[in-house]
């Protein structure tokens, strides 16, 4: 068992900066945090949107017959 968590914790530090960056972000360019988020907004409006117009799709359809 202490084999076991200390061959973990080695892993665990070893892969830390490799995992530790899900998203790598070159400082060179000019994207900024403000951007991103603004994308994350506007994809998820989108979705909800079409998520909406399907459900509004199936109750119309409901309806009709």
């Amino acid at each position: 068992m202490k084999k076991a968590l200390v061959g973990l914790s080695v892993m665990m530090l070893t892969a830390g900066p490799a995992v530790a960056q899900v998203f790598p972000v070159d400082t060179a360019s000019s994207t900024l945090i403000g951007n991103v988020k603004a994308d994350l907004i506007a994809w998820g409006v989108a979705f909800i949107g079409v998520a909406l117009t399907v459900y509004a799709y199936k109750r119309v359809k409901a309806l009709v017959r």
